[in-house]
């Protein structure tokens, strides 16, 4: 699987440094933007939002992003080891 680092290089290559919300609902598989802000709004957005001055509207850094997606693998490895 690929690492926290790997993944970075990724987003970054596909999206940027920062990932609209359009790009995020991609990533993490929303079905839209609008099911994006749903979730931010509830609190329950698993990669913080940021505002960026001049810019309308909210990002994720491609590392917030990146860290998220490595603690998924990192929880499906926790489950699946015996105890």
């Amino acid at each position: 699987m690929a690492t926290q680092t790997e993944r970075e290089a990724d987003l970054r290559t596909r999206f940027g440094d920062v990932l609209t919300l359009t790009d995020l609902a991609v990533v993490l598989r929303y079905s839209s933007v609008g099911a994006i802000r749903k979730s931010n709004s509830r609190g329950q957005l698993p990669v913080q939002l940021v505002k960026m001055t001049g810019r309308r509207g909210w990002f994720a850094t491609a590392e917030a992003v990146a860290e998220y997606l490595a603690s998924l693998e990192e929880a499906r490895k926790q489950s699946n080891q015996p105890d």
